[in-house]
């Protein structure tokens, strides 16, 4: 099989593909059926994990160097 044809065969395969068909789930294909499975509904809140980033009081600056200097 030549290099030429080894592309051009992998085009047509991904064409046909395309072309097939599949499973619409319940909910998306009878969308005004009232007895249709849906997933259930919940509550998640936007904020939940979030950090709170709320200015804080002014500290003494010699002990933060202190903090984040290298220890001896």
């Amino acid at each position: 099989m030549s290099l030429v044809k080894l592309p051009f065969l992998g085009a047509i395969g991904l064409a046909l593909g395309a072309c097939t068909v599949s499973a619409i789930p319940d909910h998306l294909a009878r969308p005004a059926d009232p007895n249709a499975r849906v997933p259930a509904i919940t509550y998640g809140s936007v904020t939940a994990g979030a950090a709170t980033y709320r200015p804080a009081d002014p500290k003494d600056w010699r002990e933060l160097n202190r903090r984040v200097g290298p220890t001896s």
